[in-house]
């Protein structure tokens, strides 16, 4: 019987400089997409991760940052978190290694794990998650004040998508960079490229609004 793993874990807060990357309503979903959310998708990398070869929490990161490139960046406390859960729910299992001021607790997949991860493979993928991102709000805070005013946040945020692209661009892709990697920056590159048409499509529709009440 194919095993799942229930649950979710709320996503472990951003710091610079994928704080910038939190403001892009898609990429800020790179952790959040689908259904299960963030702490969901992190379980099954983790169990991923783990069928190439045991691991402690600190390394599971460093390879998980590898592969996926700089653009998502799991919390370490979260990353135990859904260790001992994973743990508890016969998915991976611990062996602790003394040395040194402090043990370490390696971890591998086990077979219950294995089947799990190969159920989740198989299932239908999520669809986008619901668009609920700040400039939204914005747009709703400036609409009463005129045109003018949500043009002006148009503009801002585009100064920001604009600021992402950079650092997207600057971020690129090793080229002895993993398939994972580079399919990942491919899609940061995407979804900012698409963001910055999307605002050109939000000032033609304020100018042809703007036309109609003239």
């Amino acid at each position: 019987m194919a095993v799942g793993v229930p649950g979710a874990v709320k996503a472990a807060p951003r710091s610079t400089p994928q704080a910038v990357a939190s403001r892009l309503p898609i990429l800020a979903c790179a952790s959040q997409c689908g259904p299960e959310g963030g702490g969901m998708s992190l379980r099954y990398a983790l169990l991923a991760l783990l069928a190439e070869g045991e691991g402690h929490g600190y390394q599971l990161v460093k390879r998980f940052t590898a592969r996926l490139g700089p653009l998502w960046h799991p919390n370490i406390g979260q990353v135990y978190q859904l260790l001992r859960d994973l743990e508890q729910r016969r998915l991976v299992a611990r062996r602790d290694e003394l040395g040194g001021r402090r043990g370490r607790r390696f971890f591998r997949l086990t077979a219950r794990g294995e089947r799990a991860l190969r159920a989740w493979l198989g299932r239908r993928p999520g669809w986008p998650p619901p668009i609920r991102d700040e400039i939204f709000v914005r747009f709703l805070a400036a609409e009463r004040h005129g045109a003018d005013a949500v043009r002006a946040q148009v503009d801002r945020q585009e100064e920001e998508y604009r600021r992402y692209l950079a650092l997207v661009h600057e971020q690129a892709a090793r080229d002895d960079a993993s398939m994972t990697s580079r399919l990942a920056h491919e899609a940061a590159l995407a979804h900012a490229e698409a963001n910055l048409r999307w605002l050109a499509r939000c000032r033609e529709m304020l100018r042809d609004a703007g036309r109609l009440a003239s």
